[in-house]
């Protein structure tokens, strides 16, 4: 081999190592995508009707085994549950007022409460921040459904969220306060339910009742 193609080969292989050495630093720097949230079918969204081992098989393949022991799951379905149907946690009883002090041992402090309201077409959030039983208001509630309308993971804050999607009800029914704080035009009300891990067990840590325009 003569000189000059030794010197040519020598280059090549220094492009290519700057290549492949530039390629492993945009990945190493590349962010970490963050999970998206999980829609459920319908045979699930009804969380009173549904099949809890299905939704929990469900939410584990969508986070690829993310929470730990299935029983961790177990737990959080039947939170969830509790808050949103009735007592057996076998009936969705509508869009229906939930009073927060009724929970209270199912809270972990600090709880997050966040208003959202529309003013002059421009939206504004206010976070109110509980860090124990006694600052709580002595009346506070939300409003929640049996329909989860998705399910959200945040794996840094290791929270999760579920989010209850329904219409507004009628003036003058059951309900019709429910959008507290909102324009009156709006059409359909939520509430995202915050959940994060203490010693172990999902606890509400954050409740965000929320105004949309449509459904």
């Amino acid at each position: 081999m003569t000189r000059a193609a030794r010197s040519a080969l020598r280059g090549c292989a220094a492009l290519a190592m700057l290549a492949l050495g530039a390629s492993g630093a945009a990945q190493a720097s590349a962010p970490v995508p963050s999970p998206q949230a999980l829609y459920l079918p319908a045979d699930l969204s009804n969380i009173c009707e549904a099949n809890p081992q299905a939704l929990q098989q469900a939410i584990d393949r969508h986070w690829h085994g993310a929470f730990g022991p299935n029983n961790s799951l177990d737990q959080w379905t039947q939170l969830v549950r509790t808050f949103s149907c009735d007592l057996s946690g076998s009936k969705d009883l509508g869009w229906h007022r939930v009073p927060l002090r009724a929970y209270e041992s199912a809270i972990r402090y600090p709880l997050t409460w966040t208003e959202t309201e529309t003013v002059n077409g421009r939206v504004r959030r206010q976070i109110k921040t509980y860090y124990s039983a006694a600052q709580l208001p002595p009346k506070i509630d939300f409003w929640v459904s049996g329909r989860i309308d998705e399910i959200r993971y945040d794996k840094r804050l290791r929270r999760l969220d579920a989010r209850f999607f329904a219409p507004r009800p009628a003036p003058g029914t059951r309900g019709s306060s429910a959008s507290s704080g909102g324009s009156t035009d709006s059409q359909c009300v939520a509430t995202t339910l915050q959940f994060r891990q203490q010693n172990g067990l999902w606890l509400l840590s954050g409740v965000e009742p929320t105004i949309a325009p449509r459904c």
